[in-house]
């Protein structure tokens, strides 16, 4: 079987790396600015491809540094959504009746 070598994981690190400039510039204009909501949701959506590509890239040869913004930058908005999920069952189920 033939594996990857760290220095092939490289291109892993780059695509997740373009993924999280993505979504450092592309999620918050959306919500301030009158980019379509769509695009914001997509991008989004390709955190969740750029969560793998962060954890593949870990392994890789590149600057520690970058790696750890990567999956940080690439993890923050799956972490807000489920943030928010958990704090609105909390809210629902914990709530003292009227």
């Amino acid at each position: 079987m033939n594996h990857l070598k760290r220095k092939e994981l490289k291109i892993f690190t780059t695509m997740s790396f373009f993924i999280a400039i993505a979504v450092i510039i592309v999620i918050p204009l959306s919500l301030f600015t009158s980019i379509p909501r769509e695009l914001g949701s997509f991008i989004f959506i390709l955190t969740l491809v750029g969560i793998p590509f962060s954890i593949i890239s870990m392994f890789s040869k590149e600057s520690l540094l970058k790696r750890i913004f990567v999956l940080i930058v690439n993890l923050v908005p799956i972490s807000l959504f489920g943030y928010a999920i958990i704090m609105d069952f909390i809210d629902e189920f914990f709530r003292l009746a009227p």
